[in-house]
């Protein structure tokens, strides 16, 4: 017999996926609830509102939604990093931010590049990713700072937003073309993070004030 919690939970993951997508597509200020619900076929217009009571808990849901693999991949990489020595080492902390979060623009259906693209550059939905699906991601982060600490404040701050921009638009981007299978690392990945720590570790240009 079927577990009748079952209906409710294909109902809810409907709800996240068209959101996802409308909100990847049109930027999350443009899509209402009411249009998540007819996205994800339900005759009831007020499905959204009523699983998740607003806009800011369904976008928390998103995250949760793909951030458990992406998490436990994250994880499993920062393990490997610890047991070989690597873990302080700015290229493979920079990996474990983008192998994980690239392995998804393989997946049919999936758009969560793109809607994290859409989220960042929306202030009314920053996030201080305090949930457990975010662990991996804020010890990535504490990493990379660390390998920075070199670097005035204000240069490390605008250095790591340009990071943020630079891994996911590029990664939107890859996602939105369906260009690689799931299975293998694409050379476009390897040369993102070539990017990246390009970007990071860049000299900087000493300003003389007249």
């Amino acid at each position: 017999m079927a577990s009748p919690a079952k209906p409710a939970h294909d109902t809810r993951d409907r709800l996240i996926l068209a959101a996802e997508r409308l909100f990847a597509e049109r930027g999350i200020g443009e899509v209402s609830l009411r249009e998540v619900g007819v996205a994800a076929g339900q005759r009831n217009t007020s499905a959204a509102q009523y699983h998740f009571g607003n806009k800011a808990s369904l976008i928390e849901a998103i995250f949760d939604y793909r951030m458990r693999t992406i998490n436990d991949q994250r994880l499993r990489h920062l393990a490997e990093m610890q047991v070989e020595g690597r873990n302080s080492e700015l290229r493979s902390l920079l990996e474990a931010f983008v192998f994980p979060l690239a392995a998804g623009t393989a997946e049919p259906d999936c758009h969560y590049a793109r809607f994290l693209a859409q989220f960042s550059a929306d202030p009314r939905y920053r996030t201080s990713w305090g949930w457990e699906t975010a662990t991996s991601l804020r010890l990535v982060w504490v990493g990379i700072r660390r390998c920075l600490a070199h670097l005035p404040d204000s240069t490390m701050q605008a250095r790591l937003r340009m990071l943020e921009h630079l891994v996911l638009h590029t990664i939107a981007d890859h996602e939105r073309a369906k260009d690689h299978n799931a299975s293998d690392t694409p050379e476009w990945v390897t040369g993102l993070v070539d990017a990246a720590e390009g970007l990071l570790t860049a000299p900087t240009t000493q300003h003389q004030r007249s």
